[in-house]
């Protein structure tokens, strides 16, 4: 994805959502810069470049020092650029001054942030007409992998019903308010499993989205309308009925809800 997608204006307003709760899933990397200074414009390039290559890895958060004062005294700000990485909720580390990309890499690597592997999350589209039903399939299939609601539902909504895919679109849109959940500090251990399962398949680790949903079943299987179950027949959809990685956590599944 582009780097841009990593990248996010930070407002004291939005605090909570945009860093607080984010942070719960990934390290939020906050930048306090300003326009009028002149390491902040050296250091801003390197940061979004880290923040694209890292692919998610952790986000990075920009604030202006002076649209957000508040932000600014909050963290005691004293000179700028000044990053702070947010884990959890908290800050846990921060430096001062326009580092090269290299010391930068190296504090992020101190704290635990290695870019994650860039794999394709779904085949290439084969040549066919992208508005015919496998068209369709095929451009759901790929925006549910980058994790794009808006672009499944634009692809899937009103699968024509008497295609033999129907039943898998109706699967991978029936578990896409998955694809949005968060845990703020304190929710829930079946809300905490889900967006814990969120992260895993945005990263491409299945089995990782499975133990985790599994673990949000076995929480409380009817959390927010069976989400976990439907964020499961998403995922089993997402891979293929006759992907033999469903099996086992389909049975896993059956166990828990039967």
């Amino acid at each position: 994805m582009a780097a841009a997608t990593y990248v996010s204006d930070i407002t004291a307003q939005a605090f909570q959502k945009d860093v607080v709760e984010r942070s719960m899933a990934a390290p939020v990397l906050l930048d306090f810069w300003a326009a009028w200074c002149g390491p902040c414009r050296t250091l801003g390039p390197v940061l979004e470049k880290l923040a694209g290559d890292y692919g998610g890895a952790f986000t990075l958060g920009k604030v202006d020092t002076e649209r957000e004062p508040d932000l600014s005294y909050a963290f005691g700000v004293q000179g700028i650029p000044f990053c702070v990485l947010v884990v959890d909720g908290r800050p846990v580390d921060a430096f001062q001054g326009a580092l090269p990309e290299a010391e930068v890499r190296k504090f992020l690597q101190r704290n635990g942030i290695e870019p994650l592997a860039k794999a394709p999350a779904a085949p290439e589209p084969p040549a066919v007409d992208p508005q015919s039903p496998e068209g369709r399939l095929q451009r759901g299939l790929a925006a549910v992998a980058a994790g794009d609601v808006a672009l499944v539902r634009t692809a899937l909504e009103g699968f024509p019903e008497e295609d033999e895919r129907h039943e898998r679109a109706q699967r991978l849109l029936g578990g896409l308010e998955w694809l949005e959940a968060s845990a703020p500090a304190g929710a829930l251990p079946a809300a905490q499993g889900l967006a814990a399962a969120r992260q895993q398949f945005l990263r491409r680790d299945l089995d990782g989205t499975f133990e985790q949903l599994l673990a949000s079943v076995a929480a409380d299987k009817t959390y927010q309308n069976s989400l976990a179950r439907r964020a499961m027949l998403l995922c089993f959809a997402y891979l293929g009925e006759e992907d033999e990685r469903v099996d086992e956590p389909r049975r896993r599944l059956a166990r828990l809800l039967y």
